[in-house]
């Protein structure tokens, strides 16, 4: 028999799964004035049309946790358990009885869910205090007959929206049963945050560790620290916290990309060793670390994964990690036979634009 603790673990880990990936956004802009007295809809609608990275800024200044309205899931039960997702803009609320003999009911909602026009062709158009909002149906989802995903795309966000995840899962014995009000569970969650979620408002709560950092905010010293030689050429966020910085070196014909990103995670562990693949634990300015270094011919990567701050309990997998890639690949093959092979990476020079990171989220 498998007791409460375990089965809201197993209910965790496969709504966690649902969520979506980010994607590219433009480069670092400049944040446009606004005035005092603006509210969050007019700030949307001021907003360059372009501007992903102020987006971003004001997904990473809201706590999605702020906008679970508590009081109106009683009705499924007592709360079970409140976590964020892996990204830091997901929160997860599991409601319901531990008893195995009774559901247990997860709703998650996403500040930033990837959202494009293909996206909404294939969805299903409904609508919902005037916006439009858009059901989508999973190949792989194994859960269709007791879940209901929907997203809300951002007004002037072009490839973001907000999303929101519902999932059954029902007593032992009974997992093919469907669950016919899922959309409706679903519509009236929707209504509820809606209009607040896409507002974005600011935590109510401080922000510790690496929620609400900038994952580009030191890319000038991560450019610095490599040096002269090697002339930057695009900087992008991937997601509210990711950012890639390129790079190139043209008398070694050299790409060089440092990713920074963070992230909850539960302890991270050296993986299995490989002669192109290889991990092992170390320690980064006196924190918990797991380095990697991957050899895959056309790129070479040493990265850095640092605990930042340690999960909360075992149940959570809300750890700090920053984690530094920097990966290395030829700029241009100068004849046919010329090789592939990636130049050479250095996981001391990792390890430095790391430190550098740190210093900014410490």
């Amino acid at each position: 028999m498998i007791d409460s603790t375990k089965r809201i673990m197993v209910i965790t880990v496969a709504a966690v799964a649902l969520s979506g990936c980010g994607l590219p956004a433009e480069m670092l802009g400049k944040k446009p004035e606004q005035p005092p007295t603006t509210t969050p809809r007019e700030q949307r609608e001021e907003a360059p049309k372009d501007s992903m990275a102020d987006h971003f800024e004001r997904v990473r200044a809201a706590d999605p946790c702020d906008l679970v309205p508590h009081r109106s899931l009683k009705k499924y039960g007592p709360e079970q358990l409140t976590v964020r997702g892996s990204g830091m803009t997901e929160c997860q609320y599991l409601t319901g009885y531990s008893d195995p003999a009774k559901s247990v009911y997860s709703f998650k909602i996403d500040l930033h869910g990837s959202f494009s026009a293909r996206d909404a062709e294939d969805a299903t158009e409904e609508r919902l205090g005037g916006r439009k909002i858009y059901r989508e149906e999973y190949s792989t989802d194994q859960e269709s007959h007791r879940s209901c995903h929907y997203k809300v795309p951002y007004e002037g966000v072009e490839g973001s929206a907000l999303a929101l995840d519902v999932v059954q899962t029902p007593p032992r014995g009974l997992e093919r049963r469907p669950w016919p009000q899922r959309c409706t569970a679903a519509k009236e969650y929707l209504a509820k945050v809606m209009d607040g979620a896409l507002g974005l408002p600011p935590r109510r709560g401080r922000a510790v560790g690496v929620l609400g950092k900038d994952p580009c905010a030191r890319k000038d010293a991560l450019v610095k620290a490599l040096g002269s030689a090697y002339r930057p050429t695009d900087t992008a966020y991937s997601g509210p916290y990711a950012c890639d910085l390129t790079l190139e070196n043209r008398s070694k014909n050299q790409k060089l990309t440092v990713a920074v990103s963070f992230a909850f995670h539960v302890r991270q562990r050296p993986g299995s060793q490989s002669r192109q693949f290889k991990s092992k634990q170390t320690t980064i300015d006196g924190l918990y670390a797991v380095r990697s270094t991957k050899e895959l011919g056309l790129t070479r990567t040493c990265a850095d994964a640092v605990e930042l701050r340690r999960a909360t309990n075992s149940r959570k997998n809300d750890a700090h990690y920053v984690s530094v890639h920097l990966s290395s690949a030829k700029l241009e093959l100068k004849d046919e036979d010329d090789d592939f092979g990636a130049p050479p990476v250095s996981c001391a020079v990792t390890d430095e634009l790391t430190k550098i990171v740190l210093a900014g989220v410490r």
